[in-house]
């Protein structure tokens, strides 16, 4: 069995069903702009995965050279980080709820370990120079993205509970996160196991991102 090729059909349905109910559920009039950036982050996962699974399927190694399905585990976290940075945090810092010098260091947690993971498993490490490259810009925007999530995750509420309607999903966003970075390990070390498992987190991930999305854009609109 083609542990890869499971990894990448299981990630690439999860993905697309959070992409479908996520249009229907908020590509309508005054839904939250916030939801539907999440929704787009879903349609970029599961078309990235589909190049994967192709090319997989006809033939293609996806451990050697660069793929076009990369970029969709590139452009998910672009769009985290949009939803997050664009749509919550302003209102975060407006009310200066921030939690305080020692909050602000937390909150850098996540973005270090994913940098120390990378500088062990990618530079350190005997991995090829695409790897190194790939490796390092999917990290910047993993680090870019968490360090929200984890932000929105610690951060005192707002007036209309906003911070604790979306605290579910930023806890799974982290989960998400941390599985396919462990996953591109697994792929650029050449551990097929260790790269399934990871995929299977992420589509766990995946596949409740958008009902926890939809249970918390309701709270945060009564």
């Amino acid at each position: 069995m083609n542990l890869l090729l499971v990894a990448n059909i299981i990630v690439c349905f999860s993905a697309f069903f959070g992409f479908v109910y996520g249009g229907i559920l908020f590509f309508r009039p005054k839904k939250a702009l916030y939801s539907q950036m999440i929704t787009l982050a879903m349609g970029v996962i599961a078309f990235g995965r589909l190049f994967l699974v192709i090319r997989i399927l006809t033939g293609g190694e996806i451990t050697e050279t660069f793929q076009l399905g990369f970029i969709g585990m590139i452009g998910s976290f672009m769009f985290f980080f949009s939803a997050n940075y664009g749509a919550i945090d302003s209102l975060i810092d407006t009310n200066n709820i921030d939690g305080g010098p020692l909050s602000k260091l937390i909150n850098f947690f996540a973005p270090v370990v994913a940098i120390a993971l990378y500088l062990v498993f990618f530079i350190f490490a005997d991995v090829s120079l695409m790897w190194r490259i790939f490796g390092g810009v999917l990290t910047a925007f993993i680090a870019l993205s968490t360090y929200f999530n984890l932000k929105h995750l610690l951060a005192p509420d707002v007036d209309k509970g906003v911070v604790t309607c979306l605290r579910p999903y930023n806890l799974l966003a982290l989960i998400y996160a941390a599985s396919v970075l462990v996953e591109c390990i697994g792929l650029s070390h050449g551990n097929d196991v260790l790269t399934f498992v990871a995929g299977i987190i992420s589509a766990i991930s995946i596949i409740l991102i958008i009902p926890l999305i939809e249970r918390g854009v309701k709270k945060w609109l009564i």
